[in-house]
């Protein structure tokens, strides 16, 4: 009788965690009772996926390593990039999305089918919920180095699934690599009579001392923008900037429209399993790639950067942030990497939703299936050998493409000669 009690226990405990926390896609019912279809969508319950087949390293007799691009402008892809989602971004000074709480993730300024959802909306949505692990392009302490992030060895480690909402470190790391960011505008203060105005640059005084201080120098002044903030505000702005440097109002974060996501990363290994006597294909890591201001060009004995990543506005002109403010980006853009997940532990979030089937509305299949079944497109751009090197190191334009085709005609190959009829 106790056990049963406490399975009952655990399972109405489980049962609320669930609801509190939303972790699948999009029900077709709206306030007021209207059901958006014949029935309502909610029978399927939270799911985890199904584990791999498991294999012995006795039993793989061959193994290749391939990185693979899978492209938004691919027909076959558009199940994995639509729909499109948007953020409202009239305020000048950045989202009105700022989520406080898991509750509030799917607040209206984030405007969502209410169907289904793009693969970048749920890794976005996953990642502030704390689902999923982000691991780095690059090492945070050697930050213009080799690109290596796709061995998932510089993870943005997270202590609590809320991480996002209550540590602000985790949450400044996360925003580096998921979001646009830019400094926020300066502080300054106006001259009555005049039309004249400076910067407000921190000193080692308190902020009372250096308010009194600005009083007694310059009893004609009028600091109204100062005077706009609450005392307690104006102090946490001016204790958060170093000495010397300019106060600025908080940092602006732009969250990406999936429109912004032109193609995903995946690193997969290609092997044979004598066991089942099949060539099998399983993906280790995804990563979305984004559009990047091209980095600037390494001076004498520099290392080269990474350029500010771009959003794109709903005119499809890119944007950056800069001194507080949009600015329209005219120079030239790099598709590059935003960071690595590792795709098994998506594979628990992508297993509740879902993609469009074009032949039955009713029977849609979910993300998980959709890798699982190969149903996309995609053309290596790298595979493992000596040099560690990309295809594009060596071969370019048009070539490129045929050599990737030629790594696929001689993997078949292999397999093809493995048999004897």
């Amino acid at each position: 009788m106790k056990n049963v009690v406490l399975i009952l226990l655990c399972i109405v405990t489980l049962d609320a965690i669930a609801q509190d926390r939303p972790q699948r896609g999009p029900y077709n019912t709206l306030p007021g009772g209207v059901i958006d279809g014949v029935a309502i969508q909610d029978e399927v319950p939270v799911r985890s996926k199904v584990e791999y087949e498991y294999v012995r390293a006795s039993d793989v007799t061959w193994q290749r390593r391939v990185f693979s691009r899978i492209d938004a402008r691919e027909k076959m892809n558009y199940d994995i990039f639509l729909p499109n989602d948007f953020f409202d971004y009239s305020e000048m000074e950045g989202s009105v999305y700022k989520p406080k709480s898991p509750a509030d993730i799917d607040n209206p300024s984030w405007l969502k089918d209410d169907k289904r959802w793009s693969l970048w909306t749920i890794i976005q949505r996953h990642i502030i919920l704390g689902d999923l692990t982000v691991f780095r392009v690059n090492s945070p302490f050697y930050e213009y180095g080799d690109e290596d992030g796709y061995s998932l060895k510089y993870p943005i480690v997270r202590n609590g699934q809320n991480d996002y909402f209550e540590s602000q470190a985790y949450k400044g790391a996360v925003n580096s690599v998921m979001t646009c960011q830019g400094n926020g505008e300066k502080l300054t203060i106006f001259r009555r009579y005049s039309e004249d105005e400076w910067s407000v640059e921190k000193t080692n005084q308190t902020l009372e001392k250096y308010l009194d201080s600005l009083d007694a120098k310059n009893p004609e002044s009028d600091y109204e923008e100062l005077g706009r903030y609450p005392f307690e505000e104006l102090k946490r702005l001016w204790d958060q900037t170093e000495p010397g440097g300019f106060v600025r109002k908080d940092r602006i974060t732009m969250y990406l429209n999936s429109s912004c996501i032109v193609a995903y990363y995946i690193k997969e290994d290609w092997y044979f399993d004598k066991e089942r006597s099949v060539l099998d294909k399983r993906i280790i890591a995804i990563a979305p790639v984004a559009r990047y201001a091209e980095a600037a060009a390494p001076g004498p004995g520099e290392l080269s950067s990474r350029g500010s990543l771009l959003f794109y506005n709903e005119n499809g002109m890119p944007m950056r942030l800069a001194n507080g403010k949009f600015e329209e980006y005219t120079g030239r853009v790099e598709e590059r990497e935003m960071f690595w997940l590792y795709f098994d532990e998506l594979r628990n979030v992508l297993v509740n939703y879902y993609v469009y089937n074009d032949k039955n509305d009713a029977q849609w299949m979910s993300f998980d299936d959709l890798f699982w079944k190969r149903k996309f497109s995609s053309t290596i751009y790298k595979v493992s050998d000596k040099f560690d090197r990309e295809i594009e190191d060596y071969k370019f334009g048009v070539e490129a493409l045929y050599e990737s085709e030629r790594v696929k005609e001689s993997i078949r190959n292999w397999e093809h000669d493995l048999w004897n009829y």
